[in-house]
């Protein structure tokens, strides 16, 4: 049995959702030989009906509901089905004692999942999973791949793989979380001036001898054993290395040049464009239910702003399959002592997750440094005052002190990523610094995935190279 979804839609434009429930049913077998068996009766019809009825999960349950609810304008996820609008008074206040959200008057129920739970032992399984459909060259062995990005007669395309020592100058392409070097390559190509950075990439004076891109896995993987084939594949390179990082790519080239990089001759420069290098709040273990809820709502967002539809939006559909990975291993989506051990199941999270017992991050943050690059930050605070895209504010303290429960940033950030972290390399003394800095500031138009169909920095890294 794969997942069962279902769309309760009830709301003035049911098209509204549709691209959401049709990306999980594209990935609803996703887990299927990592579920556990059931037996028939749990699939019948009258089992479904059951469980439908059934406002929260039962610890014994070999099968488990989760649904995805919009609250004014905001997608959340929560266990099993909320009581439903019409429900008797005491169905209602059972659902309440059981930890499900009470029935709104604006509630709508945009799909219910109905998934098996992993058999044990496989939810590192599923995560890893999750990353060989993010990005179609990652192997069973999640490992990663350098590779030449070439131009064409159809434009630019992703190569075969390569391996150094480099030497002349590298330009170098490394990609962040639930992305690929597709992706990223792609938005550059969304805009003129990103097209014309590539094509000089490539022809004039100064044009470079290899242009590559890093594909490597960003959930089941630590950025640290990222950074450590990277720097086996650079291995005694020279010459002159320009890197952009994107988003949890700039954790792994920090890795890369600060801890591995001691085989590195090259004088090497690197733009970070949204990357966390003081970590991200999205990835803390306590916040982890209304991260997921986050990524919902930037998949909606990203399709509507960025027109990115299919595998170029994995927002649509990775946070339906994370759930199943959460509740399984806790039996809830609620906050619980367990979260610090399912994060810790997740490295390719845990490794951004901007907590003070984080010793992974606190160690690089230490020093010493194996090279010395030149780095340079791109950073942004995402406030818009489109009234359709307000959903934000419901993740975001807006002022000091009123973090409440279900926000996730303590201030401004991009969406994904904590603004200050952008450009926090490490304790007091540390010996490398950001040497400049594009800052959009508060930007109603500039988000975590947008950053390279801006014009401001595609000028900013063209000047820095």
């Amino acid at each position: 049995m794969t997942a069962s979804i279902m769309s309760q839609l009830a709301a003035e434009d049911p098209r509204r959702y549709l691209s959401l429930i049709k990306a999980a049913e594209d990935h609803d077998d996703l887990f299927q030989a990592l579920y556990v068996d059931h037996d028939d009766e749990m699939d019948s019809v009258s089992g479904l009906r059951r469980r439908r009825r059934r406002a929260s999960n039962s610890p014994d349950s070999t099968i488990l509901a989760a649904s995805l609810v919009e609250e004014n304008g905001v997608l959340r996820w929560y266990d099993g089905v909320p009581a439903r609008e019409d429900a008797p008074q005491r169905r209602r206040r059972r659902a309440r004692r059981a930890g499900a959200p009470p029935p709104l008057p604006d509630q709508t129920v945009v799909l219910t999942k109905e998934f098996p739970r992993l058999q044990p032992n496989k939810a590192a399984a599923a995560v890893g999973a999750i990353d060989m459909r993010l990005n179609s060259a990652i192997g069973v062995t999640l490992q990663s791949h350098l590779r030449q990005l070439q131009r064409g007669p159809q434009g630019f395309a992703i190569g075969v793989d390569v391996r150094g020592p480099f030497k002349g100058r590298t330009l170098l392409f490394v990609h962040g979380t639930f992305s690929n070097a597709v992706n990223m390559i792609g938005e550059f190509q969304a805009t003129p001036d990103g097209q014309a950075f590539l094509s000089a990439a490539f022809e004039g004076p100064n044009k470079y001898d290899q242009i590559l891109v890093f594909e490597h896995a960003t959930l089941a993987v630590s950025p640290v054993l990222n950074a450590l084939e990277l720097g086996r594949a650079f291995g005694n390179s020279s010459g002159e290395l320009r890197v952009i990082a994107h988003s949890r790519g700039g954790l792994i080239v920090r890795w890369w040049l600060e801890a591995f990089g001691a085989a590195l001759t090259a004088e090497t420069r690197v733009v970070f464009a949204g990357s966390p290098l003081y970590g991200t709040s999205l990835a803390a273990p306590d916040k982890l239910q209304h991260a997921l809820s986050l990524i919902s709502n930037i998949g909606t967002f990203a399709e509507k702003t960025l027109l990115l539809a299919g595998g170029a939006n994995p927002f649509l559909w990775v946070a339906g399959k994370l759930v199943e990975v959460v509740m399984t291993v806790t039996g809830t989506l609620a906050n619980t002592p367990l979260l610090d051990g399912l994060i810790a199941l997740i490295p390719g999270l845990f490794g951004q997750s901007q907590i003070s017992n984080n010793y992974e991050l606190n160690l690089l943050r230490l020093g010493p440094c194996t090279t010395r690059p030149v780095y340079f930050a791109v950073k942004a605070n995402f406030a818009t005052v489109n009234p359709g895209w307000q959903f934000w504010k419901n993740f975001r303290a807006l002022r000091v002190g009123d973090l409440a429960a279900d926000q996730i940033f303590p201030g401004d950030n991009d969406l994904v990523v904590d603004t200050a972290s952008m450009t926090n390399l490490g304790e007091k003394d540390f010996p490398l610094s950001i040497s400049d800095v594009e800052d959009f500031g508060d930007a109603p138009d500039v988000w975590h995935c947008n950053y390279f169909r801006q014009q401001r920095t595609i000028n900013f890294i063209r000047s820095k190279f």
